[in-house]
């Protein structure tokens, strides 16, 4: 899996090398990082089959007295974390330096923190289904619909209000604007763009200006946190194996 992520990092970063700051190259700055907090997020559906086994581990365990849940949780948690902190390191290498994109600490804490946060989606999902593969197509779903619905696709102006929810309940949406921002908002000029004089017009367009990125790598951090606590949960009530 890791492979996969630096590979695909490593095509990105060389599809887009050497970014400047004209017209085509604002367009490029902004795909890409649709990209990367969509497809790559995306990606950790690919864990749950893992989840699944691990699942039927922890139900014997637990039946045979060995396992407690909140011991569990936090055990699965942190020791998932060296392992996505360097994805997300890598991955950041591979993206930000050939293209030539701003802010390389902002945007390793704000991939790190959207892997952390879809894998604790996947660890919701896994207790629910009773197969992986019907895990893997609900977790695609979400997914998808997270990303229609992120600000990029529609701007948060033109989202049908029936759907303005997804905007806000997609921890997507705080992923790109994170991104967004940590790129855009130190760009003081573009080359002959008719539409955008700095940066700030750019987020502007995107319903993203003075918009704090601390703030939203909190949000995402908070829906980690809170996703292991909703896995914890059903695993106390409703996984509780048999003697």
């Amino acid at each position: 899996m890791a492979l996969v992520y630096i590979m695909l990092c490593a095509i990105i970063g060389f599809m887009f090398w050497d970014l400047q700051l004209g017209p085509s190259d604002i367009n490029s700055r902004i795909t890409m990082l649709f990209y990367v907090a969509a497809f790559l997020v995306f990606m950790s559906v690919a864990v749950l089959p893992f989840f699944i086994v691990e699942r039927a581990v922890f139900l014997r365990e637990r039946a045979n007295g060995w396992y407690m849940v909140p011991a569990y949780v936090l055990a699965t948690f942190l020791m998932s974390l060296p392992g996505l902190f360097i994805i997300s390191l890598v991955s950041t290498l591979l993206v930000v330096l050939p293209s030539g994109l701003n802010g390389f600490g902002v945007f390793l804490v704000d991939l790190f923190l959207s892997l952390v946060a879809a894998e604790a989606f996947m660890c919701v999902v896994a207790s629910v289904v009773p197969h992986y593969i019907i895990g893997i197509a609900l977790g695609a779903a979400v997914y998808g619909f997270f990303m229609l619905c992120e600000g990029f696709m529609k701007i948060k102006d033109d989202i049908p209000d029936f759907f303005i929810w997804g905007y806000y309940i997609a921890f997507h949406t705080y992923s790109f604007r994170a991104f967004m921002v940590n790129e855009f908002e130190g760009i003081k000029y573009f080359v002959n763009s008719p539409q955008f004089a700095d940066g700030k017009a750019v987020l502007k367009f995107y319903n993203m200006e003075d918009k704090p990125v601390w703030k939203d790598l909190v949000v995402i951090a908070g829906y980690a946190i809170g996703l292991q606590l909703i896995f914890g949960t059903i695993l106390q009530v409703f996984h509780k194996g048999k003697r």
